[in-house]
């Protein structure tokens, strides 16, 4: 029943209009990974319109910032077409040691999130690439995080953090 009772409070807070008043922001600074990835979780199904900001003008893609960050500080909400929806961030580091970091973070928080779900958890890694998948079944999203090398000279090393399409999807 908590559990319950956190994802419709989540949802209260998130939805509403795409600005945030400083009430909302504090509020929604004061979520927990954990609060934050359930309100996720929630409003896939719903292309994520609780936690739309603004919206970012692109030429092939639906594209909104997002009302939190869960890696870095600029995530977004990606519609490719009418059944692909994303909630992806990324952030990049000048070296593996901070992007590892970061990615273990994200690990530790997501896993004690979803442990009492039984979500299924699997890693693979090689000398530039990490990636810890979350699978719950074939209709909830996945939840993905990858490090691995970037093109960037200044920050050849990037995180990032997605929740997405469905394994059936994929």
């Amino acid at each position: 029943m908590k559990k319950s009772l956190t994802v419709l409070f989540t949802g209260v807070i998130l939805a509403g209009c795409t600005s945030l008043a400083p009430e909302q922001k504090a509020k929604i600074d004061n979520l927990t990974p954990c609060e934050k990835i359930n309100g996720l979780l929630a409003s896939y199904d719903k292309r994520f319109e609780g936690l739309k900001r603004t919206r970012v003008n692109t030429k092939y893609m639906e594209t909104w910032t997002a009302k939190y960050n869960l890696v870095g500080d600029q995530c977004q909400i990606t519609a490719l077409d009418a059944d692909t929806v994303t909630y992806r961030c990324q952030d990049n580091y000048k070296e593996q040691t901070q992007a590892v970091a970061v990615h273990q973070k994200a690990v530790n928080f997501t896993r004690e999130c979803l442990a009492a779900n039984n979500w299924h958890e699997q890693q693979k890694e090689s000398a530039e690439s990490l990636r810890t998948t979350f699978v719950l079944d074939e209709s909830t999203p996945v939840i993905s995080i990858h490090t691995g090398k970037t093109l960037s000279r200044s920050t050849p090393w990037s995180t990032s953090l997605e929740i997405g399409k469905p394994v059936e999807g994929k």
